[in-house]
């Protein structure tokens, strides 16, 4: 699970902010499967800047979800071309099986997030920003 910030439409010059679930293609690409009826769909389709947070889970009662690490992707996030929805569509649904019984609906698609900057927080007081090179190359 992620959260993904889309710029708004309906409400202009305000963020919008959404859970979604996610998958990594092997050049750290975030792939995700939305609905046209969504929100952020919509946003997206208006206007391809977007951020997704990704974090470590909480494991464990007492646990501070802010000593965690989590990074945030910051870039343009589109539909998959179709010369790379098969490789897309395995890889999301190796990781969410579950979405096989609506990955095929003629109003969900597959769209990815191109990271143009990377904000890393491993805990507290443990930051940084990654360039999207070496995030890429992490990935290797």
């Amino acid at each position: 699970m992620a959260s993904l910030g889309t710029v708004a439409r309906d409400v202009p010059g305000h963020p919008f902010v959404t859970l979604v679930t996610i998958a990594f293609d092997g050049k750290g690409r975030a792939l995700l499967l939305l609905s046209r009826l969504a929100e952020h769909t919509a946003n997206l389709e208006a206007c391809s800047h977007a951020s997704l947070l990704v974090s470590e889970a909480v494991d464990g009662a007492g646990a501070d979800p802010l000593a965690l690490g989590r990074v945030t992707l910051v870039g343009s996030c589109g539909r998959v071309p179709d010369g790379d929805l098969e490789a897309c569509r395995k890889t999301f649904l190796d990781v969410h099986p579950e979405a096989s019984t609506y990955a095929g609906f003629a109003d969900f698609g597959f769209f990815r997030l191109e990271p143009e900057h990377v904000r890393y927080v491993g805990g507290f007081g443990r930051m940084s920003w990654v360039d999207a090179k070496t995030y890429a190359d992490a990935w290797k």
